[in-house]
């Protein structure tokens, strides 16, 4: 039995999102706890709603970020989180922007300025229970930012594992 755990941080699947200052919320936690020292911009915009987006909304907040916002495609009340987490992150002045959704990560000149969000609202329940997010159209605006931290999932990691595809159970 090898349990790797899913310490690998999923994609969203939208333009710019490999762009330099794109970090994702293992990694960045990962070097910030480590005493690595970790660029981090004045903007930052951190996509998620679950504890882990708090804590990285946190941290980037305490490396000298001005302006910390978590981006959430649900509604405050379908949050993930911990109800005690979202507390605290919004005492300690980090803007929740909830029913909206990164569409693309925009730069000039390999730096990042911005996120294109849509707004969101909320359709019939999924597989999860919770209220589907979908897209309004002709809703986009543009959030200036410098930094862009997602924090939407985990995933294992499977380029290490020795085992063939046909092998692999799960």
């Amino acid at each position: 039995y090898l349990a790797t755990g899913a310490g690998t941080g999923t994609k969203m699947n939208i333009p710019g999102e490999d762009s330099p200052g794109v970090l994702d919320a293992l990694s960045f936690l990962r070097q910030a706890n480590g005493g690595e020292k970790v660029a981090i911009g004045q903007r930052v915009a951190v996509i998620g709603g679950g504890n882990s987006a708090m804590d990285a909304a946190r941290v980037a907040l305490r490396l000298g970020a001005k302006e910390v916002s978590i981006v959430y495609r649900r509604s405050r009340a379908e949050m993930p989180a911990a109800a005690e987490e979202i507390e605290e992150t919004e005492h300690e002045g980090i803007k929740l922007i909830t029913l909206a959704a990164p569409t693309r990560v925009l730069t000039e000149n390999g730096r990042i300025t911005g996120i294109q969000n849509i707004k969101m609202e909320l359709g019939a329940p999924d597989a999860s229970g919770r209220r589907r997010p979908v897209p309004i159209e002709g809703s986009e605006y543009i959030m200036g930012v410098d930094n862009v931290i997602m924090a939407i999932g985990q995933a294992v990691d499977r380029s290490n594992l020795p085992l063939s595809e046909a092998r692999r159970v799960g």
